[in-house]
């Protein structure tokens, strides 16, 4: 079965899968778990280093967008599998799998960690684009292989892919790892003592803009169920808008203002 050809629902989509063995998933679950693991025990280690709760926050907050992946599903037309682990909740139709949370926790908890680190250290010189471009590689390294195990799917129409993974969507959730990076760095010295846990909101809460600043020229696409030229089209249209985010970020941090000396 070619789960991108469904695109017609109301209000689901008609697609009866099934993770294909349990281990599939259960190996995933594992994969995650360890990198968020990994991630946590860096930000408490480099929190004490810096003394600062900041670190642990971003972790908190990165678990926290899982709340907001059933809404982003419907608009992004994803679907998952009837799993075999537990469902950490169901909304919007959707069953979320156990493995969702450790895996946010690692993407953007840990992301959004890596940026406010090298902005502390290298602040003008930071390297964004640089990060940007890496996170965008390693989402087309992940996902497709979690496609093909049947963990999930992207149906209807979403224009150009790479090994059943839209190749513009890794563009839009790297702008909002980049923008909530850049909030917290931003925004950290006006968060001291118990205040720094206002971070735990602030990364979903940016996380969130993002998605829709960028993302809701093909959320309206995908809906509509637009002909395939004007899918092509709108994803330009993220990519460009993802893009704009990076580059202003770029601009808040001084990075632009470097190497673009009057």
């Amino acid at each position: 079965m070619r789960f991108e050809q469904f695109s017609d629902y109301a209000p689901l989509p008609p697609i009866a899968a099934t993770v294909p063995a349990p281990i599939n998933e259960y190996g995933f679950l594992l994969a995650v778990t360890v990198a968020a693991i990994g991630g946590i025990v860096y930000a408490w280690i480099y929190g004490r280093r810096v003394k600062s709760w900041l670190p642990l926050a971003c972790m908190v907050g990165g678990g926290l967008t899982t709340l907001l992946e059933p809404l982003i599903d419907a608009h992004l037309q994803v679907w998952w599998s009837a799993h075999d682990q537990p469902t950490l909740f169901t909304s919007w139709g959707r069953d979320i799998p156990l493995f969702l949370l450790p895996a946010v926790v690692w993407y953007f908890g840990v992301g959004v960690l890596l940026r406010l680190h090298m902005l502390k250290k290298y602040r003008e010189k930071a390297p964004l684009w640089w990060i940007y471009a890496i996170e965008v590689l390693m989402a087309y390294m992940v996902e497709p292989p979690a496609i093909a195990l049947g963990l999930w799917h992207y149906y209807g129409e979403q224009g150009p892919r790479f090994f059943g993974y839209p190749i513009w969507w890794p563009f839009v959730g790297g702008a909002c790892g980049c923008f909530a990076g850049t909030l917290l760095y931003k925004m950290e010295p006006y968060l001291p003592g118990w205040r720094q846990g206002f971070a735990v909101l602030l990364l979903p809460m940016a996380v969130a803009a993002i998605y829709w600043a960028t993302g809701w020229p093909m959320f309206f696409a995908l809906n509509l169920e637009s002909p395939a030229w004007v899918v092509y089209c709108t994803a330009a249209l993220s990519i460009a808008l993802a893009f704009s985010v990076v580059w202003m970020c770029t601009i808040a941090t001084g990075s632009y203002q470097r190497r673009n000396p009057n």
